[in-house]
């Protein structure tokens, strides 16, 4: 037996097809087919629904990876992988069930946030993974009495809640909440280590603490209150001048001290001996004083024509006991780097949404995704105050996933690796380290 299998290869839906086609043995045959051509007339022959993924038999077309990964384990029922049992076999029907009502709905409405797809929503969020936890709890009292979600081998069941919640172990629940479900992390890290998933998901890397939901920006009061108002509604009526109230004329009588301007509240709040509260200080701000000044650098880069000039300025006039180069690359998993879109999001999710915004008064860079489909890396060139990789960079949720090589500029090797990323600017068509430049931002 053997299956043509159509889809994006990364496509974790698809993905989980091929996991349990590789545990039973199945030879498939992969045809790609990007998420651009689902509406084909070629592909809607296959699906209607334009969805992926979708398999081939001899029988027909068949979709909803759930559907295929049954047909699969019932094709070869002595495997056990669809239960021992007609009982097992519900119970694994149960526990697919189980997770398609229980856990997809909740990680629609979590992840398409976290990734900045939807516009974020605190409250929605926040209920949403209280759900999920609550759920994970429920799993981890089964697991406690069983070694697998039916029986004690390995199931389909085992396969499909797998490939659900990996996502929420690397983004959304915390190394310290997952301390709390031991028996759930033995049973997700034994299956999690089995040849067939490394190859089809690779190495899963757990999150030391959640991905934040990305900050929206505040609505101006002003035109907040003009959405808000009725469009019918008619201007109240002013009272003259004369008809106040005699309660409102004392109160306006009386000094307020909120209409204070805020200078002669600090005076008065120093003449009461109460000292106003200091702004914690950056720890760059510590440093010692240096002759490099960034935002003069900042504006001859954009204004000097001639890259080639830039970069040998930056060698020259650089304060390397203040400041000093890097080059910062992601070491992404075995199913990142696949498609340029998604790695592009990635790269900029990382940079806009999870590292401080503050950090660009210290800092500058060139990052970007280099390479080609299904093989692109995400790495840049820095500039930041200091001479050891910063707080903010440490404070980043994906710290750990990142590799940070300090430049010597009196290294020519160095120099040269650093130069490429500075000067070769032109997606597509530049190359960095043997890489194409696909797609470059400024960290400014």
């Amino acid at each position: 037996m053997s299956i043509k299998l159509y889809g994006p290869s990364t496509n974790p839906r698809l993905n989980q097809v091929h996991l349990v086609a590789d545990l039973l043995q199945i030879p498939v045959e992969q045809v790609e087919v990007g998420y651009h051509e689902c509406e084909s007339k070629e592909h809607l022959a296959r699906n209607p629904f334009a969805k992926v993924p979708v398999i081939e038999t001899t029988d027909g077309f068949l979709y909803e990876s759930n559907a295929i990964c049954r047909y699969l384990a019932r094709s070869k029922l002595e495997s056990g992988l669809y239960g021992a049992t007609p009982f097992q076999q519900s119970q694994v029907d149960q526990w697919i069930d189980w997770t398609v009502n229980e856990l997809d709905p909740n990680f629609m409405t979590t992840f398409p946030q976290l990734w900045g797809h939807y516009p974020a929503n605190e409250d929605t969020f926040k209920t949403a993974k209280n759900i999920i936890n609550d759920r994970l709890k429920q799993l981890e009292g089964h697991f406690k009495n069983s070694p697998y979600l039916v029986g004690d081998k390995l199931t389909i069941a085992d396969v499909i809640l797998i490939v659900r919640i990996a996502p929420f172990f690397i983004l959304l629940i915390d190394e310290k909440t997952r301390k709390s479900y031991p028996s759930l992390m033995k049973w997700f890290t034994a299956v999690s280590e089995l040849p067939q998933f490394k190859k089809n998901f690779g190495r899963v890397r757990l999150c030391k603490v959640a991905f934040p939901l990305p900050k929206q920006e505040a609505q101006p009061k002003e035109e907040k209150a003009k959405e808000q108002k009725p469009k019918d509604e008619k201007p109240k009526e002013q009272k003259p001048k004369d008809e106040k109230p005699k309660e409102q004329k004392q109160k306006e009588q009386k000094p307020k001290e909120a209409e204070k301007p805020k200078e002669a509240q600090k005076q008065k709040a120093q003449e009461d001996d109460e000292p106003l509260p200091e702004k914690k200080k950056n720890p760059l701000d510590l440093l010692p004083p240096s002759p490099f000044n960034i935002d003069d650098y900042k504006r001859a880069f954009f204004a000097e024509k001639d890259i080639a000039k830039n970069i040998q300025q930056l060698f020259t006039s650089v304060d390397v006991q203040g400041w000093s180069l890097w080059i910062v690359t992601y070491n992404k998993s075995q199913n990142e780097g696949k498609q340029l879109i998604l790695t592009n999001n990635l790269m900029k999710g990382f940079i806009n949404q999870r590292l401080d915004q503050n950090f660009r008064k210290y800092s500058f860079a060139i990052h970007g995704v280099y390479g080609d489909e299904p093989n692109l890396e995400i790495r840049g060139a820095w500039l930041w105050r200091g001479t050891e990789v910063p707080q903010e960079w440490k404070d980043h949720v994906a710290y750990d996933y990142h590799v940070f090589r300090r430049i010597d500029i009196n290294n020519e090797q160095d120099k040269k690796d650093f130069t490429e990323f500075w000067v070769n600017q032109d997606e597509d068509e530049s190359k960095v380290g043997g890489l194409t430049a696909r797609s470059l931002m400024y960290f400014r």
